[in-house]
């Protein structure tokens, strides 16, 4: 984060996570947020090729090379459990998984 405001005249608070994709796993494994969150995913493969995809909202990244990264934005209007995977291959049941939780 550089710590730009970027002035969209609306004051929302943007909730900013980092997920790190390697060896058939996210390093985070669970993100809680409230609903109305407006939230920024940066999604950073460091191994292979992969993906961060998130079920329930039909958001998600590009399969990425190595090395690579994306962001997506959404906001976060529907509460329960959602899982994120990763899209490519069996990735997803090899256990390339985590839990958005909106409160």
């Amino acid at each position: 984060d550089l710590g730009l405001d970027v002035g969209l005249g609306v004051e929302q608070d943007v909730v900013d996570v980092t997920v790190v994709g390697a060896n058939m796993a996210f390093d985070v494994k669970e993100i809680q947020i409230k609903k109305g969150d407006k939230v920024r995913v940066t999604f950073k493969n460091e191994e292979g090729v992969n993906s961060w995809k998130l079920e329930g909202y039909n958001v998600g990244t590009k399969e990425l090379n190595e090395g690579k990264s994306e962001i997506v934005e959404f906001t976060a209007d529907k509460t329960g459990t959602f899982e994120y995977y990763c899209g490519v291959g069996e990735h997803r049941e090899m256990g390339m998984v985590g839990k958005l939780i909106v409160e």
